[in-house]
């Protein structure tokens, strides 16, 4: 299940010191995934087992407050990590879950002991194809519906590719959000990416991220959108 470990973290819950697990595998294809091995070829990483993530945990009661699990894709691990992730509150710990939104049954299972969800909405709900993800998209919506009655506890994200999002779409994609307290905006990083095509994109200059930032924001009526360092 985990394939990744990245003993401590002061960035991965906002406010909280975190020990941030990676799961292997993912159902969706985006080309400017940065951790093209975890989705193609998890093998290549040793096996975290849970046993030493718990004692490493039982060792550092008050000075790790959270685990957050990331990807890959954590959902797909339902049956193996929900046992994991009851051991870890009962020790105490926070949760925060990422998530790509596209099994909305396991976000239900998960929804009562997770504190605090990342969940990527990638590209408009009609234009999941693009990442491989057309039979998932109306499982990314009824999450995000879900997650918007939450808001105090989500992190929606979207990382911004230029062959994908311009004005228009984040505006588009802005109306489904209108409810959330922060979409974080993450500027594309060419350096690795799943698909190789991707490194040769440029990303957008953050001066015009930023103007598209203000342009949302003020038609949310509120500081909806934050730029999150790539």
């Amino acid at each position: 299940m985990f394939r990744g470990w990245q003993k401590v973290s002061y960035i991965e819950y906002p406010g909280e010191i975190a020990t941030v697990l990676f799961t292997a595998g993912c159902n969706f294809r985006c080309p400017y995934c940065h951790n093209p091995e975890l989705v193609k070829n998890p093998g290549i990483f040793p096996e975290v087992r849970e046993e030493e993530v718990l004692q490493y945990l039982e060792e550092r009661k008050g000075l790790i407050d959270a685990v957050c699990v990331t990807g890959g894709e954590p959902l797909l691990w339902e049956k193996e990590l929900l046992p994991f992730l009851v051991q870890v509150k009962e020790r105490g710990f926070k949760i925060k879950v990422d998530t790509n939104g596209s099994s909305y049954s396991s976000f239900l299972t998960f929804k009562g002991i997770v504190d605090l969800w990342g969940i990527d909405y990638k590209v408009p709900f009609s234009s999941y194809h693009l990442v491989q993800g057309e039979k998932e998209a109306q499982s990314v919506r009824e999450v995000i519906q879900e997650a918007l009655e939450i808001p105090e506890k989500v992190e929606f994200r979207t990382t911004i590719f230029p062959p994908f999002h311009h004005k228009k779409t984040l505006r588009e994609m802005a109306k489904d959000l209108k409810n959330a307290s922060t979409w974080y905006w993450q500027n594309f990083n060419p350096f690795k990416t799943l698909d190789k095509e991707a490194q040769k994109v440029a990303p957008y200059p953050l001066a015009l991220l930023q103007q598209w930032q203000d342009e949302i924001n003020r038609e949310a009526g509120k500081d909806l959108v934050v730029i999150r360092p790539s």
